[in-house]
């Protein structure tokens, strides 16, 4: 393998963007273990520590799902070299690690009696990822769409208005 070439196109912040994608499917990964685990010892001290299976399966996919985005977009940076803003790199990884995050914590802990809870209301924490997994996303979106628009004008494809024109 070239390693010039690699070396070339890939900025620390796509680096960055990498090392927490593989942080996310580790994270996956534990939780897969977890949940095979306490499913063939549903006695044992691992599964008295799980109240809810379902939401530490919820907290798997979503993990997966994040794992699948980060990567998607560190080969997105890559292909068309974009060194992404900081806010994006951060703000998708924050959302992508404490998205899921709150599915292990409902899994942990017991559910919460509904009639307790004076007034329906989004927690903080989940607000916040939340938008900041919407913003860093969409953004980091917005940049491939951009780059790739870009390099189809650079590579001599016309652009879609030319094209329909020379049929006539």
């Amino acid at each position: 393998m070239n390693t010039a070439a690699t070396t070339e196109r890939t900025s620390t912040r796509t680096t960055f963007l990498l090392a927490f994608a593989t942080l996310c499917l580790t994270v996956a990964l534990v939780l897969a273990w977890a949940l095979g685990v306490t499913l063939f010892f549903p006695n044992g001290y691992l599964a008295g520590l799980i109240f809810e299976r379902a939401d530490l399966i919820r907290a798997h996919i979503d993990y997966l799902m994040m794992a699948q985005f980060l990567f998607l977009f560190t080969l997105l940076f890559r292909q068309y070299s974009i060194v992404p803003p900081w806010w994006i790199v951060g703000a998708s990884c924050f959302g992508a690690f404490f998205n899921p995050l709150a599915f292990v914590l409902r899994a942990l802990h017991p559910k919460i009696d509904q009639a307790s809870i004076p007034e329906p209301h989004i927690p903080f924490q989940a607000g916040l990822s939340f938008s900041l997994t919407t913003i860093g996303f969409l953004g980091a979106a917005a940049l491939a769409i951009r780059a790739a628009w870009l390099s189809r004008t650079e590579h001599g494809e016309a652009p879609a208005s030319t094209s329909f024109e020379s049929v006539k």
